[in-house]
């Protein structure tokens, strides 16, 4: 049988790794957007709603790591399932930054999809996770 908790932690520490890189690479593609903005065809409108939806992603994705991680190492319920809550919008944030944005660069789209899978992983281990932890527990 797997651990659940083990593989959910394992996911965790390896988000918060590559959540990091993710976060900077998306940083500086925004940068580079706002540089080359007439090149690309960039309104300022289209430039500030894809900046604030990187922005929020990125602080609901920081408190979604913290309280997973904290609740996988104390095994408190109810932080984990705030973080599996979470997983939703900040799933949401980078569907919108892998298909819906203006203008995602290659770069943007596979660091996207490899941060959603990663989710989606992570949201899956999390709710079994979840339902393991507030069961009570039986001893034999």
């Amino acid at each position: 049988m797997v651990n659940v908790s083990l593989s959910y932690e394992i996911l965790l520490y390896l988000n918060s790794f590559y959540f990091g890189m993710f976060g900077s690479c998306e940083f500086a593609m925004g940068v580079l957007k706002a540089i080359n903005s007439s090149y690309l065809k960039y309104t300022p409108q289209q430039l500030q709603q894809d900046v604030c939806i990187l922005v929020a992603t990125l602080i609901l994705e920081t408190i979604r790591v913290y309280l997973g991680r904290k609740g996988s190492l104390s095994e408190h319920g109810w932080h984990v399932i705030v973080s599996v809550i979470l997983t939703i919008p900040c799933g949401m944030g980078t569907y919108y930054l892998l298909f819906i944005q203006f203008m995602p660069l290659k770069l943007e789209a596979i660091l996207c999809g490899l941060m959603l899978a990663l989710q989606i992983s992570e949201l899956l281990y999390g709710i079994i996770f979840m339902f393991q932890s507030c069961r009570p527990t039986v001893y034999t």
